[in-house]
């Protein structure tokens, strides 16, 4: 029978106990010292000589040979199989051993009931003992068991309909403009419109092993569609869909559609102050000395003057901003606006502006004021990350300071807590000196009844005070950690920077005395340095 491996038969006579090792044929593979060693032990045959057992293995590779292992006749010894359990109990291999010349066949009826003291009970081949018992091929590998795997199933995915990254830039005109025409990052939507679909997660199929143990498939992420209030989802909780016409969010897992309130003119004395929930849109002009607060994003097609607007969401100003130093916006998103001019501004998003003018700028975002203008002039502008603009101060020597490395937001947030810190302080201090005072008069018999209580009152308000400013201090260790500054921040000048201007980066600074152009300033082994673009 071709590519049979080789293998050995015990040959028991009058002599003693031999063992015939038959070479393998063309395509099979050779006998091993340590499989037949390992047969032995299990037959309990001891005490034979390995060296000549180990010459015979390196000449049957060659023909046939005869050793004998111990003039002790020993027992006869049946065919036998030996089982190997792999690959997490989901195989079982066996190799069978012939029986000594004088030993007994194994039956199926036996190789069954092996299986079944060894555990072995599902998968099992008969096929493959079949084909065992059909043409006995010894020291060979006969697959005799095999488990079924799990089918390993999939996380539930969801797919939202809708632009989820409030972060998209708005697209930018020829001349460097900002296109106010083609804002992609307001997610518009219709009553009816598909927001999000859900695909469920597939759990998969139980697999079983040899030993007919349940093998469970790795556990899979279930999602469900979750939302706010304007929306509703599928009979089959598969599909969400907007009740009302609006804009829609993405906030965590959860997804929000506002309605969105139009002002079709001005904000004014006909309007009075606008809060609104949602998003807000002014085809307008909003006047000097309104509000808006608004939950979402907040568009104006026409002018705002010095009023305030305060933002969930993005602000868009088409037109700008003239604060007449009394404007303010504020914003979790993004602000983008024609111009801001003698204004205060606020954002945790970036600023894109044509122009900053006498401005107290801060963004946990990048600034960019790169359109037409292009120019900042006067004020304070701050990001954490970056400026670029065109032109930065003026011919005039105009001061101005810009300002990059730190996020504003962590850096207004310490100069509060230290001044709190301080007031807490004194008070404790202007507490503590009169508690000692009472405290004095107490040992003399010199205070009433009715300064005990007041000295008891400021005691417990300097145990509070005390509190107050263990977390004032915890605050300033946490913030200070996230103060550590943006190495990669900068300022970026595409034309021209004036004298009169201040940059800061980090906690450095430095003065500009001559006039710059086309370069761009960062921190360098402890300096700001200037590089040209």
């Amino acid at each position: 029978m071709g590519n049979q491996n080789g293998y050995f038969q015990l040959i028991r006579d009058d002599k003693g106990m031999n063992i015939k090792l038959f070479k393998a044929e063309e395509g099979g593979e050779n006998i091993t010292l340590d499989e037949i060693v390992k047969y032995l032990e299990k037959n309990q045959i001891l005490g034979i000589d390995i060296k000549s057992l180990n010459k015979a293995v390196e000449m049957a590779a060659q023909k046939d040979q005869v050793v004998t292992l111990t003039l002790n006749k020993g027992y006869p010894v049946d065919e036998l199989m030996i089982v190997q359990v792999i690959d997490d109990n989901m195989k079982a291999v066996a190799r069978f051993y012939p029986p000594s010349n004088d030993g007994n066949k194994i039956s199926k009826k036996e190789l069954l009931s092996d299986l079944e003291n060894a555990g072995i009970k599902f998968g099992i081949k008969d096929d493959e003992l079949d084909r065992f018992l059909k043409e006995r091929q010894y020291c060979t590998d006969y697959v005799i068991a095999e488990g079924v795997l799990p089918r390993q199933g999939k996380n539930a995915e969801i797919t939202y309909m809708f632009n989820t990254d409030r972060k998209a830039k708005p697209k930018r005109n020829e001349d460097g403009s900002v296109d106010f025409h083609n804002l992609d990052n307001i997610s518009h939507i219709k009553k009816g419109d598909v927001l999000a679909k859900l695909t469920p997660a597939d759990l998969g199929d139980i697999g079983t092993d040899i030993y007919d143990n349940k093998v469970y498939p790795n556990k899979v992420e279930r999602k469900k569609l979750k939302h706010g209030k304007n929306i509703h989802l599928s009979e089959d909780e598969l599909v969400m869909i907007s009740d009302v016409d609006g804009h829609v969010t993405l906030e965590g897992e959860k997804v929000f559609v506002s309605n969105v309130y139009e002002v079709p003119a001005d904000v004014d004395v006909s309007t009075g102050d606008i809060t609104y929930e949602g998003s807000v849109v002014v085809k307008g002009n909003v006047r000097t000395g309104f509000k808006i607060k608004s939950g979402g994003n907040v568009e104006v097609f026409g002018a705002v003057e010095g009023a305030e607007i305060v933002s969930g969401g993005q602000i868009i100003l088409r037109h700008g901003m003239q604060g007449m130093a009394k404007g303010v916006l504020v914003a979790k998103g993004n602000i983008i606006a024609k111009f801001i001019e003698s204004a205060k501004v606020y954002t945790q998003g970036y600023v894109e502006a044509a122009s900053i003018i006498q401005s107290q700028v801060s963004a946990s975002g990048a600034v960019n004021v790169m359109g037409a203008k292009g120019n900042i002039i006067g004020g304070h502008v701050r990001s954490a990350s970056s400026i670029s603009a065109k032109t930065i101060g003026s011919p005039m020597g105009i001061s101005t300071t810009v300002e990059v490395g730190v996020d504003p937001v962590l850096k207004d947030q310490m100069e509060k807590l230290k001044n709190d810190l301080e007031e807490a302080n004194a008070k404790y201090k202007k507490l503590d000196q009169i508690v000692t005072m009472m405290k004095k008069k107490m040992e003399l018999g010199q205070l009433d009844k009715d300064k005990v209580q007041v000295m008891k009152k400021s005691i417990e308000d300097m145990n509070l005070l005390k509190k107050e400013m263990m977390d004032y201090s915890d605050k300033i260790e946490e913030i200070s950690e996230q103060m550590l500054g943006n190495s990669n921040a900068f300022i970026s000048v595409t034309q021209a920077i004036y004298p009169g201007t201040k940059i800061i980066v980090g906690e450095d600074m430095k003065f500009i005395n001559e006039e710059l152009s086309h370069c761009k300033f960062k921190k360098k082994d402890g300096d700001i340095k200037s590089n040209p673009l």
